[in-house]
Formats: structure tokens, C-alpha cells, sequence
């Protein structure tokens, strides 16, 4: 995969150091109104919750050797799992304050972008089939929640949607290619941990 192609880009909205940088500015720009602060505790209890769930289910599957062979399913993707929770939620936040079929429109871009994912994922051989639709459930129901429960909250002010809009774009400038070195040293350690027992 080329650096700078439009596959790279999209593999990039799936990386794990951008969708918490994005998924920190979503929180924070919805605790800023009290009328969407519950929403912002959903939102972030849902994201802990499916890395929690993509990490636990990897290190049960390291366990097993190479997971389940049969079905080429070693671990659900993070990279779908992110994408397809982040950029619906964003899609959401962004067309908050405007009509419903411009909400839709968000959520259904986010959707798309995270499609975009899962399809570089399986294509270049990041991942199987299997591996990406089941990250991509995991994300996708994360989104769903908070978004349908969301849809009684006062929207928040124009001047936050904006403001987060504008956090979300620079996250993405300044974060580009540069992937979450903390996050990979997570990631080492498990494997090594797992190799020992």
C-alpha cells in the first residue's frame, strides 16, 4: 500500500491513535453542555468498552495459538471496531443541531468511512472477512447505542458542534501516518505475555 493513497488515508481512519484522539474530542465537546453530558458519559464508557472487548477477545484467541483457523478468525479488527464506532458518532455529533435527514446523512458518512476501512482491511490482507465484520459489529452496535440513546438529549450549542468539527479535523491533520506508540507497545506486550504461558 502506497503512503498517501487514498487506501492508506481510509486504513488511517481506522488507527487506533486517531479514533481515541477523535473519540477524547467528541467526550469533551459534549461534556461542555450539561444538556448532553450524560451522552458524553455513554460515549465514553461504550468506547472503553468495546477496546476492552477487541483486546480481551485477541488475548483469548492468542491463547488458543492462532485462534480459530477454520474460519481464518484470529481476533476481531480494532481497526474496523474503531472506525465503525468513531465516525458514525462524529457524522452524528457534527449534524446535531440540524435536521433529520442531515443527521442521517452524518451517521450514514461515518458509516461509510468506516466501510471504507473493513474494505482496505480485508483487500491489502490486513485482516479476513470474518475479522473485520465482527470488529465492525462490535464498533457499530457501540455507535448505535449512543446514538439512539442521544436522540433525547438537547443537541448541543453550534459553537460546540464547531468547535469539535474544527478539534477532529486538526487530530487528523496533526496525527496522520503516526501510529499510537503506546497502543503498539500494548500490543507487543500481550504477544510476549501470551508467548510465555
Amino acid at each position: 500500500m502506497t503512503p498517501g493513497s487514498f487506501a492508506h488515508f481510509l486504513l488511517w481512519m481506522g488507527d487506533s491513535g486517531l479514533a481515541t484522539l477523535v473519540a477524547a474530542v467528541v467526550v469533551v465537546a459534549l461534556a461542555m453542555s450539561k444538556a448532553t453530558r450524560g451522552v458524553a458519559c455513554r460515549w465514553a464508557a461504550a468506547f472503553l468498552l468495546v477496546v476492552a472487548l477487541v483486546l480481551a477477545t485477541k488475548l483469548q484467541l492468542f491463547g488458543w495459538g492462532n485462534g480459530i483457523a477454520a474460519i481464518g478468525f484470529r481476533g476481531p479488527s480494532g481497526h474496523a471496531a474503531l472506525a465503525a464506532f468513531v465516525w458514525p458518532m462524529v457524522g452524528w455529533l457534527v449534524g446535531a443541531r440540524a435536521g433529520r435527514w442531515v443527521r442521517v446523512m452524518g451517521i450514514g458518512l461515518g458509516a461509510a468511512c468506516a466501510a471504507g476501512v473493513a474494505w482496505v482491511l480485508v483487500a491489502y490482507g490486513f485482516h479476513s472477512l470474518v475479522e473485520t465484520v465482527a470488529g465492525g459489529l462490535f464498533g457499530g452496535a457501540g455507535a448505535g447505542v449512543c446514538i439512539f440513546t442521544a436522540r433525547s438529549a438537547h443537541p448541543p450549542s453550534a459553537r460546540v458542534t464547531w468547535l469539535a468539527a474544527c478539534a477532529v479535523a486538526v487530530a487528523f491533520g496533526l496525527q496522520h501516518g503516526a501510529p499510537s506508540k503506546p497502543l503498539k507497545q500494548l500490543e507487543r506486550a500481550a504477544h510476549r505475555m501470551v508467548a510465555s504461558t
